[in-house]
């Protein structure tokens, strides 16, 4: 079974609205409205902190804000599906290409993708949106936990993150961060689990860890057997902090 622990320690701009559905069939139900209403979003430009043009998508509305960041080899349609979740629920939600992924300029050069994050921050923050949560996979947790040491996020949620990859490390940072934060893996992804065990050993802030069965990784997981789990992990944790 899943184990979920709690430890304290002491934590520009073109906007073109899109659907991204046609509308609904005359037969259609609440089920596929709902399906429907989650792939609502408008298309963004985001602005890495070292000037590339980030290809990204904006759902939903609302005072609090989460940021979605993909995974390695994987790109934001990883996300569409819980991004329209979290929508309905309030969240103004963004994900986007990493550089070099998708229609975002650059190489794929995965050292540098924390710069991605800080852009997708300053995004929603230009937008007036105070409360913002990372949630990261894989690649993109470890660059949201980056992130998260050296600015002011209300929270983090690291999926099956590496304490280091291809240039991108955390070890030190989150040494820093003051947040509340919620590591995730699967028991059996070896690499992921060890780096949970190391980085929630780590982290000074309030953490949480949910450990699930199997092998699945990063937004994987959320399409897996222990998906709804971990949703609801996620959403209980963006709810509560």
């Amino acid at each position: 079974m899943p184990r979920l622990k709690s430890r304290l320690m002491k934590s520009r701009l073109a906007i073109v609205p899109v659907a991204a559905a046609l509308l609904l069939g005359a037969c259609g139900g609440a089920e596929e409205a709902d399906a429907t209403q989650s792939a609502v979003f408008t298309p963004v430009t985001i602005v890495s902190t070292d000037g590339l043009q980030l290809n990204g998508r904006l759902f939903g509305q609302g005072g609090q804000g989460v940021i979605l960041a993909h995974m390695f080899p994987a790109d934001q349609e990883s996300w569409q599906e819980f991004a329209g979740e979290l929508a309905q629920r309030g969240y103004l939600t963004l994900t986007f290409d990493f550089r070099g992924y998708g229609d975002s300029d650059g190489d794929k050069d995965i050292g540098r993708i924390d710069r991605d994050v800080e852009g997708a921050l300053d995004f929603l923050e230009q937008r007036g949106v105070e409360n913002v949560f990372l949630v990261g996979a894989s690649m993109g947790g470890t660059a949201s936990l980056k992130v998260a040491a050296r600015r002011g996020v209300s929270g983090v949620v690291s999926i099956s993150s590496p304490v280091s990859f291809r240039g991108l490390d955390v070890l030190q940072d989150v040494l820093r961060i003051q947040e509340p934060v919620l590591f995730i893996a699967s028991e059996q992804d070896g690499p992921a689990h060890n780096s949970l065990v190391v980085l929630a050993g780590l982290t000074q802030s309030s953490v949480q860890t949910l450990v699930l069965p199997g092998t699945a990784h990063g937004t994987d997981i959320l399409n897996g057997a222990s998906g709804q789990k971990t949703k609801d992990a996620i959403i209980e944790f963006l709810d509560g902090s």
